[in-house]
């Protein structure tokens, strides 16, 4: 009986080392595969780090053709079609635009007067008195 209890734990403990072995192969080749896999891992990322993305030149010729064909479509639509026309009339005392130069020219002309109407009150004053 002892024979076959020592033969049955010698068979039990071969099954175990047998086991054991291939277990550690597997686990060696699982060690490899992530190793390997870890170094395309790395390699993918330096590719990534590395990857410019160069765009073609855009050709937008027919593009921008397209729009002014069609922005000269509208121009013809829009001149064609009828226009009211409103007359009025104002006088205006303060212009709407180029303020600068209308305040210019009027203050220069008002000046002008001013100066001619003095030049001739001194000119008849001076004729005036040296006439009597």
């Amino acid at each position: 009986m002892e024979n076959i209890e020592k033969d049955n734990l010698e068979l039990v403990l071969r099954e175990f080392t047998e086991q054991q072995m291939e277990m550690e192969k597997q686990v060696d080749n699982l060690k490899k595969a992530v190793a390997s896999l870890e170094e395309k891992t790395n390699s993918f990322e330096k590719k990534l780090e590395n990857f410019k993305v160069i765009s073609p030149p855009v050709d937008t010729a027919p593009i921008q053709k397209i729009v002014s064909q069609s922005m000269n479509d509208v121009k013809t639509i829009i001149g064609e079609q009828p226009k009211n026309i409103i007359q009025s009339k104002r006088f205006l005392f303060f212009p709407e635009h180029n303020s600068r130069e209308y305040y210019s020219v009027v203050l220069r002309w008002i000046l002008y007067i001013i100066i001619a109407t003095y030049c001739y009150l001194l000119l008849k004053h001076m004729v005036d008195h040296w006439t009597i």
